[in-house]
């Protein structure tokens, strides 16, 4: 039996990978995107704040093998997948967008996704050919129909930030999905971003275009924001809600205990468990947070449940308790 070449055993075992991805893993990819989007707003906000919410980037993290096989269609992908949440996100009066990231940790699943908010969308990609013109060269063998009409991409998928600190997605104890905001105030206390804290483990920082570096929540106007300031981790003690908030950026945050020094972490993810109690506090919900001395100032909301519908302590309310006689 003739073996083949080591080239042609590579192609075809990527290119059985890119098949399965298409055929198995992309709807599950959808139905993942749906899940935290659903999640994200599974508490409705008051108005003043629902205005104020950011579109939101949604990350689909894949690993190395699978990255490798999606580049020549990662455009087409991502297309794919922002169609398909942009729809789910009419539910909500919300705006999302996707993009792939390539995670190079050895371990990494197939996929990951996550959100992230307040980060300014690139620039539009030439359109691609309409489906049914004929295809170009090149197309990878075994891709959808649907997805062979479109001309395959050389740029390789930029790589997602090397997040090895974040928890587990159900959280601790006592996390609730959806019930978490960041508010954004100026120092004259006009609040001018929401952001939705969508996990237990949460970045905060200022737009950038690296795509290694883009936090869980961009705030804008705030050049003298590092790109990564704050990391929010939600820590209840002696049973009430509260976050341990590390400084990792350049300038002191200010808080009405303290001032709390940054770490200066740089462009590496930051270690929590080497990072000095100095740069460290513990906020109740309410606190304010004052980053630098120029602001802008953050505060953690509770977002009340939906009581429509309810009783006392939560149990379905009764559906004639109104009706009289």
């Amino acid at each position: 039996m003739t073996e083949l070449p080591v080239d042609q055993e590579r192609f075809d075992a990527t290119t059985e990978l890119l098949d399965q991805i298409l055929r198995q893993a992309l709807p599950e990819i959808k139905l993942a995107l749906g899940e935290l989007i659903d999640r994200e707003n599974s508490r409705a906000l008051p108005e003043r704040y629902a205005r104020l919410l950011p579109d939101t980037l949604l990350i689909v993290a894949l690993n190395r093998a699978a990255a490798d096989a999606l580049t020549p269609l990662a455009a087409t992908i991502e297309r794919d997948l922002t169609d398909s949440v942009a729809r789910h996100g009419l539910l909500y009066d919300r705006a999302y967008r996707v993009q792939l990231r390539r995670s190079d940790d050895p371990d990494a699943p197939l996929y990951r996704v996550s959100s992230h908010a307040g980060h300014a969308p690139e620039v539009e990609a030439p359109s691609l050919p309409a489906a049914g013109a004929a295809p170009p060269a090149g197309n990878i063998p075994g891709a959808r129909p649907d997805l062979d009409d479109h001309a395959p991409s050389t740029a390789a998928i930029p790589r997602a930030d090397p997040d090895a600190t974040r928890l587990d997605q159900a959280g601790p104890p006592g996390w609730v999905e959806g019930q978490w905001i960041l508010v954004v105030e100026s120092l004259s206390g006009e609040e001018t971003q929401v952001f939705r804290l969508v996990d237990p483990y949460t970045t905060v920082g200022r737009r950038t275009d690296d795509p290694e570096l883009q936090t869980s929540v961009a705030l804008a106007d705030g050049p003298h924001l590092s790109r990564r300031q704050l990391v929010m981790l939600f820590e209840p003690r002696d049973g009430e809600p509260g976050f341990r908030v590390y400084n990792v950026g350049l300038n002191a945050v200010h808080t009405p205990e303290r001032e709390v020094p940054g770490a200066h972490v740089g462009r590496q993810m930051p270690d929590l468990d080497r990072i000095g109690a100095e740069s460290s506090v513990w906020i109740e919900p309410g606190v304010p947070i004052r980053i630098g001395e120029h602001g802008p100032v953050l505060r953690v909301e509770e977002v009340p449940p939906d009581m429509e519908g309810e009783g006392e302590n939560g149990e379905p309310g009764d559906p004639d308790a109104t009706v009289h006689d």
